[in-house]
């Protein structure tokens, strides 16, 4: 197979392009800014799959106007320490930052913030929201539902998405943050796969029967993800639990689009979507301090005592906690540019002829 190559940008050029070409779409330049921000966080810290590579489509749905590149969301039921937000068919970061803040304030004045959204889109990654809480000292998760991708236990066919969970908390250093699927895979690394010709491995999808199958044209094409633990006698219904909770907790919660009745968002199919996808989103603050002070210190010490573990003898190397390896990520690319494979390149730059602006370093 042909071996990918890559090439770096520097930080503030990438997201200097993103923002362009988010503008010439047709998204207001504060809106842009915030969008940007967060996809190329989403490439500093190696998620790939929610980077630039998905500047072209959000592109594409402010072109096609299938998304309010000027919208403003708007608090449409207010209490002390929760909210209902209207997104207004906004881009999904400028709903989840201004939720997220809102939760936040929300928290320092009664301790919790629970704010949720509908009418909001892809949000890109559901840790950067929970990151935000942490880096106030508080406790922080956000969640979303999206496009049916994902087949329950006992199911020939998708109702849920893969309905992430981002969950982060303080430290006396970098925070502890869980950003996770419930699927057991994303639809991405099918994606891949199929490109490639190759097989995946067991227990991350089935056809349209319902069987597992490694064959990615099988999973993409009328079969579907697994949820976390794969086939119901390996534990599946455990993750199609947790995708059923964030269901509840998102969709339901809000009046917005739910499970099977969610449409195409992320994937090929959606290339011509012109009506709002409706995506319900979840926001938490929670101060620690209001409970018991210390938290940072005490998570700090529990960090230190999983960092001792004994490595097992196969391992790749010392113990981590979620979040890690992506912050470390983070720094170097930082300091040294972010890694773009040519594919990704490729595509970026034609968008930024189409969109008549300059790719880095070719002005």
């Amino acid at each position: 197979h042909k071996v990918l190559r890559a090439m770096r940008v520097e930080y503030d050029a990438l997201l200097e392009f993103a923002v362009r070409c988010l503008v010439r779409a047709g998204s207001c330049e504060e809106n842009a800014k915030t969008v940007a921000r967060v996809l190329v966080e989403a490439d500093l810290c190696g998620i790939t799959s929610h980077g630039v590579n998905r500047l072209d489509l959000y592109c594409s749905e402010l072109e096609r106007k299938a998304v309010d590149g000027a919208a403003q969301p708007v608090i449409e039921n207010d209490a002390p320490a929760s909210a209902l937000v209207d997104g207004c068919n906004a881009q999904g970061a400028v709903v989840g930052e201004f939720c997220m803040k809102l939760a936040i304030a929300k928290a320092r004045e009664t301790g919790v913030g629970w704010v949720s959204a509908h009418h909001s889109n892809h949000y890109g990654i559901a840790g950067w929201y929970a990151r935000m809480a942490a880096a106030e000292g508080m406790i922080g998760m956000s969640c979303t539902n999206t496009s049916p991708v994902g087949v329950p236990s006992r199911s020939a066919r998708p109702a849920l998405g893969t309905n992430p969970i981002g969950f982060a908390g303080p430290t006396l250093g970098e925070p502890v943050v869980l950003d996770m699927a419930t699927t057991t895979v994303p639809l991405g690394k099918i994606e891949v796969a199929h490109r490639k010709g190759e097989a995946v491995p067991p227990g991350w999808g089935v056809d349209a029967q319902g069987l597992p199958t490694q064959q990615p044209d099988k999973i993409l094409f009328g079969g579907g993800l697994t949820y976390l633990g794969g086939p119901e006698e390996t534990s599946g219904y455990k993750g199609y639990g947790l995708a059923l909770m964030v269901e509840m907790l998102c969709g339901v919660m809000t009046g917005a689009s739910t499970g099977p009745h969610v449409g195409n968002t992320m994937n090929p199919n959606a290339v011509h979507r012109q009506h709002a996808v409706d995506l319900g989103q979840c926001f938490i603050a929670m101060d620690p301090s209001r409970i018991c002070p210390g938290y940072p210190a005490r998570l700090d010490a529990l960090v230190g005592d999983l960092h001792g573990l004994p490595a097992a003898a196969n391992a790749p190397g010392p113990v981590l906690v979620p979040g890690e390896k992506e912050q470390a990520m983070a720094r170097e690319q930082h300091a040294h540019g972010v890694e773009l494979h040519d594919n990704i390149v490729t595509v970026l730059q034609a968008l930024g002829k189409r969109l008549e602006v300059p790719w880095p370093g070719s002005e």
